[in-house]
């Protein structure tokens, strides 16, 4: 008798967590692709010409996974374009909230925290991109039974991306058999080659796998902590004696010792009020602000952006049209904390990427890296010795690059080896389409097309 009243209260308890979830994202897996057509988001600009969705994903698992994404179809001949799976990293940071609205989304959140400017380098303009908030947590994404979000990893988010995607193409059959291109950045790293491996593994013909690129992308994260340092050193924001310290102290990249710890803290208390994503941008010094009057969209590049994209999605109306959950019992942030201790995310963080990579080339998959050169947490440093380390031939070796071949402006380096092109950004840091929103938008084109990075025009004398 115990058992079924114990039994009873559990389902008791199950359905009063249901019933306050909004219907919608309890039926997400009985959504369709008229259902989740937005006609406008507030706040967008009337001369806007975009055809976008977003909605849930129900994973139809034990935890009650669903996912949320949105999608934006190509400003022209979207039935021609390839589609692209943007992921955000963190671990625990939202592709909806950071890719869509700072970086390569159609629109970016003026400062007042309710108006959208159009985005003139949007990665629309030459693919259908879908943002999808992963993994279950992030976001607006979610799972009825939370005890998930305690044993979160890679291979959880990785085989949870891949039900994602098949289900999505199930809602969108256009796009079965497309050209499909996965693109991410930062812990992307993880998920985007992991994915990759995963649809390679389970052979669908839904999914016509293309290509893969990762920016400033966390491939062997003890080797790019301990490149931090000596990027930092290089560049004069650490003193001759912390770095001294530190090469005492620290045996190797792994050593996480109480003495070297401390003389990294030591080295890092240097910095003073320095990005590390970017060492050379300004920062928001009017946290969780908005501006009543604000720029009318002049300033795209404002550091305090985060803040109005915040602002913006935790509005009733915004979050009604899109489609979230309003049931959570937290707001919607850019980065969940929960996810954001790398080192506790599950099976994953310190393995290496490179046999991934390896792996995902090796299948014939076009894969890109490429690294803004001002980042000094994930510096290009560590990332160009990751690349030697693959141990592939070089195709054609490192030269400059342009946005387009009548350029005399160097945007960046590259360098392309047997089955994998490395290139660096010049200018940008950790996140290249906020950073260098003209040079991340050419270096996609490039990829999606197969073709070289231009080459930079000669100079020419007065």
């Amino acid at each position: 008798m115990a058992t079924m009243n114990a039994r009873a209260l559990c389902l008791a308890v199950v359905a009063i967590v249901f019933s306050v979830l909004p219907r919608q994202a309890l039926a997400a897996g009985e959504g369709s692709k008229e259902a989740d057509k937005i006609t406008a988001l507030p706040g967008q600009p009337k001369d806007a010409v975009v055809q976008q969705y977003s909605g849930y994903v129900n994973l139809d698992d034990k935890a009650g996974k669903s996912l949320f994404y949105y999608f934006v179809e190509a400003t022209a001949d979207p039935a021609t374009k390839p589609l692209l799976l943007w992921l955000n990293g963190g671990p625990g940071c939202s592709s909806f909230g950071i890719g869509a609205f700072q970086e390569i989304g159609p629109f970016r959140v003026d400062t007042d925290g309710k108006t959208l400017c159009n985005f003139k380098y949007a990665w629309n303009t030459v693919a259908n991109v879908l943002y999808l908030e992963s993994p279950v947590g992030v976001g607006f994404s979610y799972a009825a039974n939370t005890d998930v979000y305690k044993v979160m990893g890679d291979n959880m988010t990785a085989d949870d991306s891949l039900q994602f995607l098949l289900k999505w193409l199930d809602r969108f059959p256009e796009y079965k058999g497309r050209d499909l291109f996965i693109v991410g950045e930062s812990y992307a790293g993880h998920y985007v080659p992991e994915l990759a491996a995963a649809i390679l593994a389970a052979k669908n013909a839904a999914i016509n796998l293309k290509g893969i690129a990762v920016g400033n992308a966390i491939l062997e994260f003890a080797a790019e902590q301990a490149a931090l340092y000596e990027y930092l050193w290089q560049h004069a924001f650490l003193s001759d004696s912390a770095h001294t310290l530190i090469g005492q102290r620290c045996k190797n990249a792994e050593d996480n010792s109480p003495l070297c710890s401390g003389a990294k803290d030591t080295a890092y208390n240097q910095l003073g009020n320095v990005d590390v994503y970017n060492i050379y941008a300004n920062t928001c010094h009017d946290k969780n602000k908005v501006k009543p009057t604000g720029s009318n969209c002049m300033d795209l590049a404002d550091p305090c952006a985060q803040y109005y994209v915040e602002a913006y999605l935790n509005q009733p109306e915004v979050l009604k049209v899109i489609r979230a959950n309003t049931g959570l019992k937290y707001k919607w942030t850019r980065c969940r904390q929960t996810f954001y201790n790398l080192l506790k995310f599950g099976d994953s963080p310190t393995k290496s990427m490179l046999p991934y990579i390896k792996a995902v080339a090796a299948a014939g998959v076009r894969v890109w890296v490429f690294s803004g050169d001002l980042d000094a947490m994930v510096p290009v440093i560590a990332t160009k010795q990751s690349m030697e380390k693959l141990g592939l031939g070089v195709v054609a070796d490192w030269r400059p690059w342009s946005i387009d071949s009548k350029d005399p402006e160097v945007a960046g380096y590259v360098i392309e080896y047997k089955g994998v092109v490395f290139a660096t950004v010049r200018g940008s840091g950790h996140m290249v389409p906020i950073d260098r929103p003209d040079r991340g938008l050419a270096l996609f084109s490039s990829f999606i097309k197969g073709e070289p990075l231009p080459k930079a025009a000669p100079m020419v004398d007065g």
